[in-house]
């Protein structure tokens, strides 16, 4: 079974975010994130990074999707 990943412009949803760093990494490698949090202290964290990592902007060139797949893909 292939390993998929969200092509570059897709979402990510993460319904445990605790500390928000799967929406930083998402924001930070051209993602959109949709995050849940049900402890309002994670939540309070998580958003203050995701904004962080917003305000930073792309880290990495963004690879084409379809080799991105190939190589992710499990034999």
């Amino acid at each position: 079974m292939p390993v998929l990943v969200v092509p570059v412009g897709g979402c990510v949803l993460d319904p445990f975010m605790r500390s928000g760093s799967s929406g930083a990494a998402a924001l930070q490698t051209g993602r959109r994130f949709v995050g849940i949090e049900l402890d309002p202290v994670h939540f309070d964290n998580a958003c203050e990074r995701i904004n962080d990592a917003h305000r930073q902007g792309a880290l990495f060139e963004h690879a084409d999707t379809e080799q991105e797949q190939a190589r992710l893909t499990l034999d």
